[in-house]
């Protein structure tokens, strides 16, 4: 957003009064300085004219609208939510996982066993003894996936 600083709107300003003058030319000297000056800021006559009508020191036709503010906030909004939900999917409860991703077994099969009522017979007591188990050794392969699984079907989460 363009605006004037106070010394260059005090200079505008002095040109400015001295077209009211009764001499030709200082009125010609005043439009050529305020000429030179308006160029050097990489300001025009209209962008005086604008900060004129609009009585606050700001170049209004170079400003956001309230609709391009209302547009970027509602872009803004929906970029956040977006972002939002790539975070919950990537987020995995430290409950569950290591910091470097390795999967604590025994809250894994705590969490199953808790939640097993979903489960057929054979599952229940599979999550039964892998919750005993993972208390003093990790499970063998097979028992990891298919732990992993029942923690999956059971509302848990995959690290990666």
């Amino acid at each position: 957003m363009a605006s004037l600083n106070e010394p260059v709107a005090k200079r505008i300003g002095r040109l400015f009064r001295m077209l009211g003058s009764t001499f030709e030319g200082e009125r010609r000297n005043s439009v050529a300085a305020m000429k030179k000056l308006l160029t050097d800021e990489g300001l025009s006559f209209n962008d005086i004219a604008t900060v004129i009508e609009s009585c606050n020191g700001q170049i209004d036709e170079r400003k956001y609208s309230d609709a391009d503010a209302e547009i970027i906030f509602a872009r803004g909004v929906e970029k956040g939510r977006i972002e939002e939900a790539r975070k919950k999917e990537q987020i995995v409860p430290s409950d569950y996982y290591d910091d470097d991703g390795h999967p604590r077994w025994d809250a894994i099969a705590m969490f199953c066993l808790r939640n097993n009522l979903r489960l057929r017979p054979n599952e229940q007591k599979f999550v039964d003894e892998m919750a005993a188990n993972t208390v003093w050794r990790e499970p063998t392969e097979r028992q990891a996936k298919w732990l992993l699984s029942i923690f999956i079907k059971l509302g848990g989460r995959r690290t990666i």
